[in-house]
């Protein structure tokens, strides 16, 4: 029995997919504020009884002083250990209690703490939640168990893996002086010498609703959110905010690189572009054809990097790229690469790793080309907002950077417009040698 050959996808089958996807209309986006200043947003969805429940206050590691890394992810640990209506070790347990899960994590401009569970339970989780904004307990003997679980969490996920390591030294070298480019664990020593005091003013000064955005997706109405936020957050009052430093690359560009050593026989290499995030750049299309050069050049097994560089000259063993469009401030767009020691070294694979950008960037880039990375993209997008968490994920991050969460699904038709022209405009302008970091990580001794 004989088998029929795929069809190939032409460009109308690919006009047609990209027209269907744009067309897809998200449910609206609701949003209200409070007298306090907590901004609040609605994606209702009622195609599961859950909701995801996250709040986002817009501090993180970025806004912290020098000599006190670890402020903003120890009390991201500290907030789960009691308030006023809860004892410590309570938080995550009474959510589980209530059918749901508890979790927060620490960004470079945030901190989130997200709950998933019943939408029938979603007035209680909000509860927990303006408890801990209002009346966190911080106790100091908690405190200190919570330093060794970080220091704990360092050794396991930090100083276990020289990848990580290498990583930090590369972004500490590309940032070029940016709080973006401190340690992805901060440093030991800070952590260490870390008091009390700083930490209970740290949750004083950022944990206020005039810095926070509450997000909701899920099984419920405007209506009946607002009453359940105003029942729990109306009487939290709002403080006085600290002035935030405009993150922006200043001074001349020009190419950095270094060479660094480690004793493991895998090596490898990153390459770091300094560019504009959606919230620095001077234009909305920027960043949108900074994630489309993305699909072309790194995402998939059809992009240029892959399918070249990995499959057919077999250079690298295995290669990422990602830009971090979701900043208050100028950002990176990074390649990352595995070797393969037999036939290339870290300098041959970052060199045929620019070749690749370099020819996007100097030679006609084909329509369908562009189209079909358009569509990957939008699809990705599209099953991401199957999920109520990555939903509210997204509109959380998009506050926290300063932006304007309904500009969200604008995005769509955004994408579906871009031109070959615009996309190869700013291939040329921001993925030049001017603005390149080069780390090479090769066999030897380890420093």
């Amino acid at each position: 029995m004989s088998s029929s050959p795929i069809p190939s996808v032409d460009a109308k089958a690919t006009q047609d997919a990209l027209a269907s996807i744009t067309a897809a209309i998200p449910s609206k986006l609701s949003h209200f504020t409070l007298e306090n200043g907590l901004s609040v947003y609605l994606r209702e969805d009622r195609s599961t009884p859950i909701v995801a429940v996250q709040l986002w206050y817009h501090v993180g590691t970025s806004h912290e002083p020098p000599g006190h890394t670890n402020l903003s992810h120890l009390l991201e640990h500290l907030l789960f250990e009691g308030s006023s209506k809860l004892p410590a070790g309570q938080y995550s347990r009474v959510i589980a209690l209530l059918g749901g899960k508890a979790n927060a994590t620490t960004h470079d401009d945030a901190t989130a703490f997200d709950i998933l569970l019943p939408a029938n339970r979603l007035p209680m989780a909000l509860e927990i939640m303006a408890d801990a904004m209002s009346s966190a307990t911080l106790d100091q003997a908690q405190f200190e168990h919570e330093i060794k679980s970080i220091e704990d969490e360092r050794r396991l996920k930090y100083e276990n893996s020289t990848y990580f390591q290498h990583l930090d030294r590369h972004e500490a070298l590309a940032y070029a002086g940016s709080p973006y480019g401190e340690p992805t664990f901060g440093h030991a020593l800070d952590l260490s010498e870390m008091q009390w005091a700083s930490v209970h003013a740290w949750y004083r000064t950022w944990y206020v609703p005039n810095n926070a955005t509450l997000v909701v997706v899920g099984a419920t109405d405007l209506p009946a959110l607002r009453r359940q936020v105003e029942a729990h957050f109306a009487a939290i009052p709002r403080g006085p905010l600290p002035e935030k430093a405009t993150l922006r690359f200043s001074g001349e560009m020009r190419e950095r690189s270094q060479v660094l050593e480690d004793e493991s026989p895998q090596e490898a290499v990153h390459l770091s572009f300094n560019v504009p995030s959606q919230a620095s750049a001077s234009s909305v299309h920027i960043t949108f054809a900074l994630r489309l050069l993305i699909e072309l050049l790194g995402e998939g097994f059809s992009s240029r990097f892959y399918s070249r560089l990995v499959r057919d000259q077999r250079l690298l063993t295995y290669i990422q790229i990602s830009y971090e469009h979701l900043h208050r401030g100028d950002t990176l767009l990074t390649v990352s690469a595995l070797c393969n020691k037999d036939l290339a070294t870290p300098q041959q694979a970052a060199q045929a790793i620019w070749e690749q950008i370099d020819e996007l960037r100097g030679s006609p880039l084909p329509e369908q080309e562009l189209e079909s990375a358009k569509l990957r993209l939008l699809t990705k997008q599209l099953y991401n907002s199957s999920k109520h968490e990555l939903q509210a994920e997204g509109i959380g991050q998009t506050a926290a950077a300063g932006l304007d969460p309904m500009l969200i699904d604008l995005g769509a038709k955004i994408i579906r417009d871009l031109t070959v022209t615009t996309v190869q405009q700013v291939a040329i302008e921001y993925l030049r040698r001017e603005r390149l970091t080069i780390t090479c990580i090769q066999q030897g001794e380890a420093a």
